[in-house]
């Protein structure tokens, strides 16, 4: 409503600004507040381009540049705060040239609200047009003398005391200033402005100007207490922290000059250099985020070969590893903190950094004494727990990483670790306690947890360690001394030497603290049941804030538990309660019982009812977890949980217990499908594939298991029953584990293939184009067709025939989705995880019934019919895989009964598909076609490959006949005639002896009229030379096999023993030149006197 009131309200502040003396500053201050109100009332239109918007915006302009000339503070802070606002909305409008400079003068103003107001507008500045706002101060600097010379505003503005004012802005440029401005300024808002504007500087330029941005940091970093040498920032160096507080602007903000060197310089206060070390971090992410070469040295050292001007984060690693050092180091906590996070960072980032001039290395390696120095100090008595705790973390990271080649520099950092163990069995309140019981929870747990990581990286290497010999063993035994001597790395079994004797305490404190996390989760209206003493490493003063910590370090615990109890295979027990374990003999924790209300103690407890709650405690915990993850939950956290489960269940002991209650198997199962739900990560759905692979496979050995018990007549009568579905092939929802793995497995399967939902496929909006999947997705699809293509294996047969029509529906549509063309014919993993299922159903043993026989009969004979139907040859459909179909109809061939697939349309309809395949263009396909011939005629039932070799062998001599004719031009090709050529020599082995002459007069001479004559081998291809070889060598071995048959052929055909016999001549006389052209053996004569040494 009031803007048609703008314009003249415009004109009379401008009227005003003009004609009030500036001596009158009220007047001036509500001027400058009026013209802000004015230009936030016309917002947005001031982008505009019409006459008026012009005119308003103008005399915007000119209010701006008035205000900014007065001479009062508060006058030129409304004029600021009015830029700001023009600029927010109207920025192409805005000088920065000439606003940027001023800004950068009013650093060093004495009033607060003049330096607030500007560095606020920088900020604003900076986070769209950092680069410009750093070119323009920088210009300031250069050009400063000058003015300053001419007598110009921005060289003779003078600050309320009369005294010529200037600004420090070095080769450090704008950031420096800013960095400088942090150690002076008190006010909260004002700093935290800072750290914003440094914040946008960074992530806009940081990557483009890394060696200006890490020599920032280490300018800040490298300052010390002691220190008198000025710095590159102005005015920073040494002085007693009490001194830095009252420093007065022309200390920090003077140019550097003859006063400035004899003056004692000041070091930068604590909260700078953690700012510092913050940027550090952030530097390494962005660089994460930019380019992979920041993080290859071989990559890093051709791009600065190829331009000097490329600077890469890698080629600076020695800086970041000092300065690092240089924070973790410090007197300040808050800085050796900071400082210990950046070392944490460093490692994760270059830890698998190879080392080019050393093969097998790390660059990482080199700075192994870094390291450790940095990290001994935080372990001292001393040191406050969140810094202990804190380098517990590092130190996980540091051993886990794989960096540490010395079993002694391992060793090292491995005792910081059993040192901080020994303070965790202090137990709760301890003498010798420094901190609160909190800070005391924080750092026992963070020590846990560092072990804990420590552990399940040793088990990951030995496990990979117990599968390495078994490949080495087929190359010899000189591979794996190549492995551990020429490459100087540890032996894999040395970091689960170093922690095994620390198990058995280690076992213990886990299992206490996942019971103090079990109880810490429960709802408040169980607040009754948590021990009213406190836990194993928490009291119940303490209880909300232990909570955090516990959330912080529960993930890891879980996982090694889990790993612990299945190398033991839950073999080990307990003497005494997991908590009394935990904690001093002087004041013992109350023993938390997984079960309060049973009344048996845990030294009474037998070994399997251990087990049970040590089971139901990881499976407790991680169902908690995972049926509602928090949005922030990490999802480092979801993998490390599900790790734990999948680690659990392939203990056969777990797996049992599992079965045995099924309706814990279809509880998880649901939580899975709700995880699902909301964690989209292909990561994360591929664990949870394999974690429902084990339930399947749990309830297949307990399956299994009771038909083994059966004796044979109750076999016969109940064998039927057994399994899900029972008689009537009924499954129930939410009690059977087969639905609710179906449930699971399909919501997967349409998430990545989302055609196979119905309600999709069927809606008129719905086109449907065949998807590429990614890599991931591909192996997610496989996963999950092979543990679809398990479950009929856990019904009875009428359950079986319930669900078989759905699984075999989503496997062949998943094939015809999938077995497509792809580069170097290789088979995608969705379409050989969809043909091993289809032979896993069609191979199902099973008793039927009469009527459960005719379903099955029908469903295989649809399935085999589908098959067909959609491997017909179309121009729709030319990337269509025919080796994949070709490989199903096979296995169908070859697994199923005569009875099943023998009849007369289907027959037919693979017969034709064959022939296809053997009439096509491409010869890998003939060639793979030949192969699954080979399969089918070599089958054990004769009626059912005799109607195949009828329809298909003269058509397989016919072709390999015209190879006379036209000879292959490539390797592929030279293929496909040799698999045919082994299709042949099958029928002569299956033929009856008195067919033997006929067949063998069908292949002897085809491989005769590959033979060339001694004019045409000499010019011919090396392929054509190859086959020339080839079918020689098989008529030299055919000969022998059959010499009665072979001489017949021969006789009743001259020519063409003729041509045989000219070609095994001339092969024979290739022999001789060969052997002739090589050089005799070399002799070495024995010396005459025998040396007691050999020097060679």
């Amino acid at each position: 409503m009031y803007r048609g009131y703008v314009e003249p309200t415009l004109s009379l502040v401008l009227t005003l600004l003009l004609t009030v003396p500036p001596s009158h500053t009220e007047v001036h201050q509500c001027l400058g507040r009026c013209l802000g109100a004015i230009i936030t009332t016309v917002g947005p239109e001031l982008q505009g381009n019409g006459a008026t918007i012009s005119t308003i915006r103008s005399s915007c302009l000119v209010g701006c540049a008035i205000t900014q000339d007065h001479s009062d503070s508060l006058v030129q802070a409304a004029a600021i705060s009015c830029l700001q606002q023009l600029h927010m909305f109207a920025p192409r409008h805005v000088n920065l040239s000439s606003l940027v400079p001023s800004l950068c003068v009013h650093l060093c103003s004495s009033h607060l609200l003049l330096r607030r107001a500007a560095v606020a507008c920088l900020r604003q500045l900076a986070q769209r047009e950092a680069a410009e706002v750093c070119e323009y101060a920088m210009s300031l600097a250069k050009n400063t003398g000058d003015k300053e010379n001419n007598g110009t505003r921005l060289g003779s503005r003078r600050d309320s005391h009369g005294r010529h004012r200037g600004i420090n802005i070095t080769e450090t440029g704008l950031e420096g200033v800013l960095f400088g401005m942090l150690d002076r300024e008190t006010d909260r808002k004002l700093c935290s402005d800072i750290h914003d504007t440094l914040g946008h500087m960074l992530s806009s330029l940081a990557v483009e100007k890394l060696s200006h941005w890490l020599m920032l940091c280490k300018d800040v970093l490298a300052a010390s207490s002691d220190m008198t040498t000025a710095a590159p920032l102005g005015g920073e160096k040494d002085e007693d922290l009490e001194k830095k507080d009252e420093m007065d602007d022309d200390t920090m903000f003077t140019t550097l000059g003859e006063e400035d060197k004899s003056k004692p310089s000041v070091a930068p206060r604590w909260a700078t250099r953690v700012f510092a070390a913050d940027c550090l971090c952030r530097i390494i992410m962005l660089c994460e985020h930019a380019n992979k070469a920041h993080f290859d040295l071989a990559l890093a050292r051709s791009a600065k070969l190829r331009d000097p001007k490329n600077d890469l984060l890698v080629l600076h690693l020695s800086d970041l590893i000092r300065m690092a050092f240089m924070a973790a180091t410090d007197h300040s906590n808050q800085l050796r903190m900071a400082g210990l996070q950046t070392l944490e960072d460093i490692i994760k980032k270059f830890a698998a950094v190879p080392e080019p001039e050393f093969p097998g290395h790390v660059i990482l390696e080199q700075y192994q004494a870094n390291v450790g120095a940095a990290l001994r100090p935080a372990f001292s008595q001393d040191t406050p727990s969140d810094i202990t705790a804190k380098a517990c973390q590092v130190c996980s990271a540091w051993i886990g990483s794989g960096v540490v080649s010395d079993l002694n520099d391992l060793r090292r950092v491995h005792n910081l670790l059993v040192s901080s163990l020994d303070k965790v069995q202090t137990g709760k309140g301890s003498s010798s306690q420094l901190y609160r019981e909190s800070a005391t929870t924080m750092e026992k747990l963070a020590v846990l947890k560092a072990w804990a990581e420590v552990y399940v990286v040793a088990m990951k290497i030995k496990k990979e360690a117990e599968t390495k010999p078994k490949k080495a063993a087929k190359n010899g035994g000189d591979d794996e001394d190549d492995d551990y001597g020429a490459v100087d790395v540890l032996p894999p079994d040395s970091l689960i030497t170093l922690v095994q004797p620390e198990l058995p305490t280690l076992s213990r404190l886990w299992l206490a603290a996942l019971k103090d996390y079990a109880l810490l989760t429960l709802p408040a209206e169980f607040a009754s049941q948590l021990p009213p003493d406190g836990g194993a490493f928490y009291t119940p003063e303490t209880i909300d804030t232990a909570r955090l910590h516990y959330r912080n370090s529960w993930t890891p615990i879980l996982h090694a538990v889990a790993l612990w109890l299945n190398s033991t295979g839950f073999n080990a027990c307990e003497t005494t309660g997991d908590a009394s374990a935990a904690t001093p003999p002087q004041k013992h924790a109350t023993p938390i019982m997984l079960n309060p209300a049973s009344e048996t103690s845990p030294s009474t407890k037998t070994l399997q009812e251990i087990n049970k709650d040590r089971m139901h405690l990881i499976l407790g915990v991680s169902i908690q977890f995972l049926c509602s993850p928090r949005p922030e939950e990490p999802v480092e956290h979801v993998m490390s949980c599900l790790q734990a489960v999948h680690t659990l269940l392939d203990s056969s002991c777990a797996r049992t217990h599992i079965a045995e209650d099924q309706l814990l198997g279809v509880e998880l199962l649901s939580v899975l499908h709700r995880l699902l739900l909301t964690c989209n990560p292909p990561s994360v759905q591929l664990l949870v594939t394999e974690v429902v692979q084990q339930i399947i496979r749990a309830a297949q050995d307990h399956l299994q298991e009771k038909r083994n018990t059966l004796n044979e007549e109750d076999a016969k009568d109940s064998n039927g029953g057994l399994g899900e579905g029972g008689d009537s092939g009924g499954l129930v929802p939410g009690k059977s584990l087969v639905f609710a793995a179906m449930e699971l497995l399909m919501f997967i399967l349409v998430r990545h293939m989302p055609h196979l939902s119905t309600k999709m496929s069927d809606s008129p909006s719905h086109s449907f184009n065949r998807i590429q999947l990614s890599e991931e997705s591909a192996r997610l699809v496989a996963a999950t067709v092979a543990i679809l293509s398990d479950l009929p294996t856990l019904c009875s047969p009428a359950g079986s025939m319930t669900i078989l029509p759905t699984i075999l529906f989503i496997i062949i549509q998943v094939l015809k989705d999938t077995a497509v063309k792809t580069v170097g014919n290789q088979v995608l993993p969705p379409v050989g995880a969809a043909l091993q299922g289809l032979k896993n159903i069609v191979t199902l043993p099973m008793t039927m019934s009469e009527n459960i026989h005719k379903q099955w009969t029908n469903l295989i004979r649809s399935t085999l019919a589908s098959i067909l139907e959609y491997s017909q040859p179309e121009t729709s459909k030319p990337t269509l895989d025919e080796i994949s179909m070709l490989t199903a109809i096979t296995l169908f061939l070859w697994s199923a009964s005569t009875e099943i697939i023998g009849v007369q349309a289907l027959q037919n309809g693979c017969i034709n598909r064959f022939k296809t395949a053997l009439n096509s263009s491409d010869p890998w396909v003939q060639a793979k076609c030949y192969h699954l011939l080979l399969s089918i005629f070599q089958h054990t039932n004769r009626a059912l490959s005799t109607p195949y070799i009828h329809s298909l062998a003269p058509i397989m001599v016919e072709k390999l006949k015209g190879v006379e004719k036209n000879r292959p031009n490539n390797k592929t090709e030279l293929l496909a005639i040799q698999e045919g050529i082994k299709v042949l020599e099958t029928l002569v082995a299956l033929g009856e002896e008195q067919n033997r002459v006929q067949l063998l007069a069908l292949l002897v001479p085809t491989l005769i009229s590959y033979l060339l004559n001694e004019s045409a081998f000499s010019s011919a291809s090396l392929v054509s030379k190859e086959l020339h070889e080839f079918a020689l060598q098989d008529l030299t071995r055919i000969g022998p096999l059959y010499p009665l048959a072979f001489k017949t052929v021969m006789g009743a055909a001259p020519e063409l023993k003729a041509r045989l016999e000219t070609a095994v001549r001339a092969n024979q006389a290739s022999k001789a030149k060969a052997a002739a052209r090589q050089p005799p053996p070399t002799v070495h004569s024995t010396p005459t006197i025998k040396l007691k040494t050999s020097f060679f």
